[in-house]
């Protein structure tokens, strides 16, 4: 690992044929407020003139350096190769299709040095509809304001209101991502969410009710491949209750278990769960209501209006903040 220069931001952007998104997401980290920066892009043996557009934001801006890989090996490995040349005190893993606000880096810095021990800050996930140009945010309403929770109270938060932490909204203390195990290859599509959770779940997170990232769903999207090839999903499933199962994680597989976390909620979720001696071990009353649940509202969100999903989800955010408050008065 590089020397750690403190304050410094390292951003990490894996790209593989996204020539045509490069400079979108490039300009937008440039343009960044905070003036701390470093950007290490990874070219993953792009077939198209990826390169090329790479290699003329290096030449002209000193703060961006080029990663050059004679062979396709993924996104997880293309982060770690990058990682182990990182400088920053904190880190952000961009895409190449996605794009961030100018003040992203600023304010989220500024919550983690103000909360020092949390391990990420995180802030509300924005779609970005690239066939009619349109944002649509979907707030969390996990408070009206700033907010750090420590590990207690972010499990606790987890226990009482589902949310997913979108790690395109995520900075972290690169220290604690290591710490974490970074982007673990054999996880594949559940290597972001995985190494998210358990930095949060140890150190506790920071979170702005703010939209500071644009997700951008088009067909040739990451995300978007991903979801289609559930074929892909059942392998990577199992590593991750093996991987709870090790000693090293025996604090998150506890944490997990108690909030009743998972990477998704299906009827097939459960099916996985039953047929794993690891998952039957993980099951819990609270965890099968959840899956339930959840795999219901799967087939009626679809159907539900924009403005109806909004307001559940407020109606459900806030209910948890007031039982919290009550139960703090109690206690």
């Amino acid at each position: 690992m590089a020397t750690t220069v403190p304050g410094l931001v390292s951003v990490i952007l894996p790209n593989r044929n996204h020539a045509h998104y490069l400079p979108t997401a490039l300009d937008a980290l440039l343009a960044q407020t905070w003036p701390q920066l470093e950007i290490l892009l990874v070219d993953d043996a792009s077939s198209d003139n990826s390169r090329e557009v790479m290699r003329s934001y290096a030449t002209r801006d000193r703060r961006v350096r080029l990663i050059e890989l004679g062979e396709h090996i993924g996104i997880n490995r293309a982060v770690e190769l990058a990682r182990g040349q990182a400088r920053g005190e904190y880190l952000y893993m961009a895409a190449a299709d996605d794009f961030v606000a100018p003040t992203f880096f600023e304010t989220s810095v500024g919550m983690l040095q103000q909360y020092q021990s949390a391990g990420l800050c995180f802030s509300d996930p924005t779609e970005f509809y690239e066939a009619d140009n349109r944002t649509i945010r979907f707030p969390l309403y996990l408070s009206s304001d700033p907010v750090h929770y420590d590990p207690s109270d972010f499990q606790l938060v987890l226990t009482r209101n589902y949310f997913h932490i979108s790690s395109n909204t995520a900075i972290y203390r690169a220290d604690m991502f290591q710490d974490a195990g970074g982007y673990r290859a054999e996880l594949g599509w559940l290597s972001d969410w995985f190494v998210t959770l358990v930095v949060a779940l140890r150190n506790g997170a920071c979170y702005v009710p703010i939209a500071l990232t644009f997700l951008r769903l088009c067909n040739a999207s990451f995300s978007a491949m991903t979801a289609k090839d559930t074929r892909s999903h059942r392998q990577p499933f199992d590593r991750f209750l093996t991987l709870l199962a090790q000693p090293a994680y025996a604090d998150v597989a506890r944490a997990m278990q108690r909030s009743g976390v998972l990477p998704e909620y299906r009827f097939r979720t459960l099916r996985w769960l039953l047929q794993s001696r690891q998952g039957r071990t993980f099951l819990s009353r609270h965890l099968v209501v959840r899956i339930v649940s959840r795999s219901v509202w799967s087939y009626l969100r679809p159907l539900a209006p924009y403005w109806l999903r909004r307001s559940l989800r407020k109606y459900v955010s806030h209910k948890t903040m007031t039982d919290d408050r009550e139960f703090g008065r109690a206690a």
